[in-house]
């Protein structure tokens, strides 16, 4: 149960925290100049955090982060939502990197949110998630992508970020999916224009 407690505020956290950036990058409040030294910083701080209690920080990671990663890598999810930012912003048109950042957001979040409460048919890629989860995720993800493009694009855009979210690893090999979520999602939508 305090399971559950904490991978919900996990996830209600990266959805608000992820549209926060989203609609900052809109406004053009928020960009790689500000974006690039605050993840320097944040992985400066994190280093830090495993060693000392950082006021408000040390409070943040106690409610948010995974015991593992408060070993390891404190903070690791968010880091790697603004890594996977930064690399959407640096390859992308701003269109396609906020619909990407919109489908990592909400697709990550709710899939995740979906199926652990309400999941019952295992993924068949991934012996750990449920496949109405994914399809949540993908019906909120394309809803959420469509402010920044076409409607078919973020349709397309989300289906393969939602298979690429369900892949847990590869060979034994943690997948970061807060990267390959917003670099699928691009680089479909680029191909989609292509054709």
């Amino acid at each position: 149960m305090e399971k559950l407690k904490l991978e919900t505020r996990r996830n209600l956290f990266h959805l608000i925290m992820g549209l926060l950036v989203v609609v900052l990058i809109h406004a053009d409040l928020l960009n790689l100049q500000i974006i690039i030294p605050g993840v320097i910083a944040g992985f400066f701080v994190s280093f830090l955090s495993r060693k000392y209690n950082i006021p408000i920080i040390g409070w943040l990671l106690s409610k948010l982060e995974r015991k593992e990663d408060l070993e390891r890598l404190p903070g690791h999810g968010a880091l790697f939502f603004f890594v996977g930012t930064i690399l959407a912003l640096a390859l992308f048109p701003k269109d396609i990197a906020l619909a990407a950042v919109t489908i990592l957001a909400v697709g990550d979040s709710v899939t995740a949110l979906t199926g652990m409460r309400s999941g019952r048919i295992k993924h068949p890629l991934s012996d750990k998630k449920f496949l109405e989860g994914s399809i949540a995720g993908f019906i909120f993800a394309s809803l959420g992508a469509a402010f920044f493009v076409l409607p078919l694009e973020a349709l397309i855009a989300s289906f393969f970020s939602m298979m690429v979210e369900a892949v847990d690893s590869i060979k034994g090999s943690k997948i970061e999916d807060n990267i390959t979520i917003p670099l699928v999602a691009g680089l479909a939508i680029t191909v989609l224009r292509m054709l």
